[in-house]
């Protein structure tokens, strides 16, 4: 995928935690396209269950995950974690558009997740003010020009989306959460960094139900 200029990549999710498949996708993000990529935690998610770490104990994973990357053009945006109100992604593209208008926005999702897009909030409106890039993950969503033909199929503006196949390994946070309740070790799915974080807060052992009846705000 040929460099665009001015441009920023925007990767977001919920991180919790971030494992070895985010660092993937970043690196990968990086080598396609040569750009920028910002990563953004989402605050309160719409579409699934609270996060079981808090705000900051993500922002502060997702700063130690990166960290050994030693790359600048890989930043973080706390820009949803510091919203009272569930994050939306049109939103967050506008507020980021509106801070950097000489920058364009490259929203970079998983074949996964591009799917659902006909269900986000104001689709229409985002995809006009990104251009898409469907990432592809070996054994994880439909392949990407599927998504891109169901997703053209229902006329959303997708003027330049394009699709790369990126190849990172297939790890599963819920599957990493419901481990370390369990007690077990999941140092070879997480950035050491990460999993040293983890250990030394107690983050996970609870099973949901228990951490997610004593969470506060």
């Amino acid at each position: 995928m040929p460099a665009v200029s001015a441009a920023t990549v925007f990767f977001g999710g919920t991180f919790d935690p971030p494992h070895l498949g985010h660092l993937s996708v970043i690196r990968g993000l990086r080598q396609q396209t040569g750009l920028p990529v910002l990563v953004v935690p989402t605050g309160e998610p719409v579409h699934r269950s609270s996060p079981r770490a808090s705000r900051r104990q993500r922002a502060e994973m997702v700063a130690l995950a990166i960290q050994p990357l030693g790359d600048p053009l890989v930043t973080i945006s706390q820009h949803e974690l510091e919203q009272s109100q569930p994050g939306y992604t049109v939103d967050t593209v506008q507020w980021l558009r509106s801070r950097t208008p000489e920058r364009s926005v490259v929203l970079a999702l998983g074949s996964d997740v591009a799917v659902a897009l006909p269900g986000w909030k104001d689709v229409g409106r985002l995809l006009e003010q990104v251009r898409l890039l469907v990432f592809e993950r070996p054994g994880v969503g439909e392949p990407g020009e599927v998504v891109l033909g169901e997703l053209r199929r229902l006329r959303l503006p997708l003027e330049g989306a394009e699709v790369v196949a990126i190849p990172a390994p297939v790890v599963d946070a819920t599957g990493i959460r419901d481990r370390l309740a369990r007690g077990e070790d999941c140092s070879d799915l997480l950035p050491p960094a990460v999993s040293r974080y983890i250990g030394a807060h107690g983050l996970y052992r609870n099973p949901p139900e228990a951490a997610n009846s004593s969470r506060a705000g």
